[in-house]
């Protein structure tokens, strides 16, 4: 090329990289529909999550239900504890009885203590 050539306007836009660009940004459907896609796939996530608590309950429900039933000496011995656990807060109902009857008499007795130990004080005085 002669050197007149490169020195043309035309030459030089012939020899540069062009690349194609967006002249236009997003458009409001696509985001849009990308806000959409988002909140579809959290609440599929949410979904799931759920499901798999409510199917962990109801396997712990479903093993309770399924479960042996207990032996009878089993039984027995529950039954045995649960006797002595009533007999044992009996007594100590009975002892707390007794002693809030024996705190109300004494009471009772200061007080007249009390009223007999001012009427000295104030015939004395």
């Amino acid at each position: 090329m002669p050197q007149a050539d490169r020195n043309r306007p035309t030459h030089k836009l012939t020899r540069r990289t062009y690349s194609l660009t967006s002249r236009r940004g997003p458009t409001w459907p696509m985001l849009l529909l990308g806000t959409i896609a988002a909140a579809c796939a959290a609440a599929a996530l949410a979904a799931a999550g759920f499901a798999l608590v409510t199917s962990r309950d109801n396997s712990k429900k479903a093993d309770a239900l399924c479960a042996p039933p207990m032996s009878e000496r089993e039984i027995r011995e529950q039954l045995s504890k649960a006797r002595i656990a009533l007999d044992h807060e009996v007594a100590t109902r009975l002892v707390m009885e007794q002693q809030a009857s024996e705190s109300l008499a004494e009471i009772h007795r200061m007080r007249t203590d009390l009223t007999f130990l001012k009427r000295q004080h104030d015939k004395s005085n």
